[in-house]
């Protein structure tokens, strides 16, 4: 299952996020419980948090990313009972909808406010396609950068030493 601008997990059970980016660098916020991490296009960062009190914490990113930016916010829920988690679960199972190719293009289209959204199911590893998206892509990178003739990778340009530290 995946979600869109929410996301629940039982009180005082540790959660691991992975997060990345498929553009611009940005920041997951969440104050109430304590932290700040970045988010890099083609990068895993790592972040453990956990809820001592069961509540919803306001989250946020909170580095400047463009238009909509203000509204770039989630809730992060902290259910009471593993019972009310599991309730939660359903409701995203329930919800119908497959986090496909297609469903994926429409969230990659620039928007202002989107609203909470659920999926049940998805296809394949979405978050590991993003990383793969940057992999592999250094030679494209670096002509983008240096333009065509630039040297293989490995190789050092003219003038350089061949010396990486």
């Amino acid at each position: 299952m995946a979600t869109i601008n929410e996301i629940a997990f039982p009180v005082n059970r540790p959660v691991d996020f992975v997060i990345t980016s498929d553009t611009v660098m940005n920041s997951f916020f969440n104050p109430q419980l304590g932290t700040q991490i970045y988010a890099m296009a083609g990068m895993k960062t790592q972040l453990h948090l956990i809820a001592n009190k069961p509540g919803t914490y306001f989250g946020q990113s909170a580095n400047f990313s463009g238009d909509g930016f203000s509204d770039m916010h989630f809730n992060a829920i902290a259910t009471a009972t593993p019972a009310d988690f599991d309730s939660w679960l359903d409701k995203v199972r329930a919800s119908g909808r497959a986090l496909d190719a297609s469903a994926t293009a429409e969230l990659e289209k620039p928007t202002i406010a989107a609203p909470v959204s659920y999926y049940g199911s998805f296809e394949g590893d979405p978050f590991q396609n993003y990383i793969d998206k940057f992999m592999g892509k250094g030679e494209a990178m670096r002509d983008a950068l240096h333009g065509a003739d630039a040297a293989p990778a490995g190789e050092a340009m003219p003038g350089m030493s061949g010396h990486s530290g």
